[in-house]
């Protein structure tokens, strides 16, 4: 019978995974069928309305053209007009949502950069058009580009169409000042000015290398009182990426004060669900209201995060669908997001200022921590944060001494086993006693195997007398879980480890794929963590109370986690792996050591039991009378 329950385990394991791929890939399929007819449908479009597909085209284009004069007439319509000295509070314009019809127009490029980013602006909107990473790869500039094939130019600025829409108040301005760390644009028409400034900062004790400090202004250069609909800047584009197919940490995200909440690409694409449980049919456009201190976009490694004193008060955030991605990721969206700020009403003569930094960088959570306001809420650790913040503190820590980031995830497993030895030693010496009273514990079973709840008062009996912990195996488990989830949520998105090579490693940030075969990844780190759990769990005696089937599919939680693990980071797997041979080590010094005390008392427990054995009396074996 244990047989028939153990095979039909090891059947359901096997269908569990085997629907989960299957699942998988049917929803893959699902979505290149999707895009399949998304292509036809553009193509029959382009043959009943050329107008209408050149305007889609233009939608998804990587960068939307620069709005005309005759269209800069209409937008600034839209950004202010003229009333009769109203109050503020009749001053708000209600907000629209429209997609913007720019056209063609030129524009001029400006680049400034300090020892950390190269940022290269643009006349069309007076924005960011790409920032570049000069030292976030070891060995030179990083391949990685913001914004670069970005729906717009980032921070460039939007305004409420009259028809239910958002449209892009790209006009071309003209550099009214520029220096070796700032640049200024202007833009005057119709009474109004508008004056778009960014300064980089130097590294040192009170900036930040990454920060862009923004400045927005409206003068109302006329000589009648002017109401301004409110604004929005855009916050850049973040595209998909091969270390993260699944797009988990592809998103928008905004933080209200109290909360964060992120807005993730995935809601762009269909989804079948689990058994048709969360099916959902793919978003065209989210748009969210409420008080907004800071927002962002961000990927696996890198964010920009916008914050003002003033804060947002509505977020629009859509899909952006590029032509030029890797063919494994081809027709999976970006995503971009834009944030609205209300304006007022400017008298003649007076300014309207929107102060900002701009952080477009690595996610490093000591430098978001060090921008105040909870910024480093954009790391999303999860609800375990405390841990994940304070082992990457130790990490930081180690790695000032010790120079190396796979050494620092070593020594920090190192100082964790040891913080936490004199709790799992005593695990260790009760799973020596476990071991120990293996020979009492089956004379139990022999004597009472027809009585089984006298055999479990026995067992209780001795397990008390022998003071053993049945219980005392899952202990290391359980102290080491919320610690590993910790560093899961670390380690997934930690930027310092990108690119960090350690021993055969060349990418601490991905799985050590060292050659495939049959296209299949051979990644060592994940086989070692396995075979590291399987001898392990060899050396913990089992609990002679449990199930049977429970023991079997227990010794099969090491093949499970191999499987859920294997393509999961390199340090991951590294610092369970190290976690195991240490526990390996703690567990075989401990069987190792005399203790004449401990053989003594579990002598006279076995002596105890075969007494009781001896004298209990054997159960009467006959008919039972009907």
């Amino acid at each position: 019978m244990d047989k028939k329950n153990f095979l039909i385990g090891i059947l359901c394991i096997i269908a569990g995974f085997t629907f989960y791929f299957w699942q998988a890939t049917q929803m893959e399929e699902q979505r290149r069928e999707q895009l399949r007819e998304q292509e036809r449908q553009r193509a029959l479009q382009a043959e009943e309305s050329p107008n209408l597909a050149d305007a889609a085209r233009d939608r998804e284009a990587a960068r939307p053209a620069a709005t005309t004069d005759a269209d800069g007439e209409d937008l600034l319509d839209l950004l202010a007009r003229e009333v009769e000295a109203p109050s503020v509070a009749q001053a708000e314009v209600p907000m629209l949502i429209e997609a913007n019809d720019a056209a063609n127009g030129e524009e001029d490029t400006i680049v400034l950069e300090n020892d950390f980013i190269r940022v290269t602006f643009t006349t069309r909107g007076g924005a960011i058009r790409t920032v570049e990473f000069k030292q976030t790869k070891r060995g030179g500039p990083d391949e990685f580009v913001f914004n670069e094939n970005g729906y717009l130019p980032a921070l460039s600025l939007s305004v409420a169409g009259p028809t239910g829409g958002l449209r892009e108040f790209g006009l071309n301005y003209s550099v009214s000042r520029q220096t070796d760390e700032m640049v200024e644009f202007t833009l005057e028409a119709r009474g109004l000015r508008i004056i778009r400034s960014y300064r980089l900062q130097r590294e040192n004790r009170d900036e930040d290398p990454y920060v862009i400090i923004h400045d927005t202004i409206f003068e109302n250069t006329s000589d009648t009182t002017r109401e301004l609909s409110s604004v929005y800047f855009n916050l850049g584009t973040s595209l998909p990426t091969i270390s993260d197919r699944r797009a988990q940490f592809l998103n928008v995200g905004y933080f209200d004060g109290n909360r964060s909440r992120f807005i993730s690409a995935n809601r762009f694409t269909s989804s079948s669900g689990f058994l048709g449980i969360g099916a959902r049919a793919a978003a065209t456009e989210i748009i969210e209201s409420g008080r907004m201190e800071w927002t962002s976009v961000k990927n696996q490694f890198f964010t920009s995060v916008l914050s003002s004193e003033r804060p947002g008060h509505e977020i629009h955030v859509h899909p952006v669908f590029v032509d030029n991605l890797p063919s494994e990721l081809a027709g999976r969206p970006g995503v971009t997001g834009t944030v609205g700020y209300r304006l007022g009403v400017l008298s003649p003569g007076i300014r309207e200022a929107l102060n900002f930094e701009f952080y477009v960088g690595p996610k490093e959570y000591l430098r978001l921590q060090r921008l105040g306001n909870d910024q480093d809420r954009v790391m999303q650790f999860g609800f375990l944060s405390f841990f994940s913040k304070l082992l990457l503190l130790l990490m930081h820590a180690i790695y000032s001494v010790v120079p190396s980031w796979g050494w620092s995830i070593v020594l920090m497993t190192v100082l964790l086993k040891l913080l936490f030895w004199p709790l799992t030693a005593k695990a260790a010496k009760s799973q020596k006693r476990m071991a120990k009273i293996q020979a009492p514990m089956k004379e139990l079973r022999e004597k009472f195997k027809d009585n089984p709840q006298k055999m479990q008062q026995e067992t209780i009996k001795l397990f008390r007398e022998a003071k053993v912990n049945p219980a005392a195996g899952c202990l290391p488990i359980l102290i080491q879980m919320p610690i590993f989830i910790g560093l899961f949520y670390m380690l997934r998105t930690a930027s310092e480890l990108r690119y960090e090579p350690f021993l055969w490693v060349s990418d601490l940030s991905s799985p050590d794929t060292l050659f495939t075969v049959a296209g299949f990844p051979i990644n060592i780190l994940p086989l070692l963590m396995g075979l590291s759990m399987y001898f392990q769990m060899k050396m913990v005696p089992t609990s002679p109370t449990a199930d049977p089937m429970q023991q079997k599919i227990f010794k099969l939680l090491p093949l499970v986690l191999v499987v859920f693990l294997y393509n999961f980071s390199s340090g991951l797997t590294l610092y369970w792996t190290v976690q195991n041979l240490l526990t390996i080590l703690q567990q075989w010094l401990t069987n190792r050591k005399k203790d004449p005390e401990m053989d003594a008392e579990l002598s006279e427990v076995e002596n105890k039991v075969k007494t009781a054995t001896a004298k209990s009396p054997q159960p009467r074996k006959g008919r039972r009378r009907k």
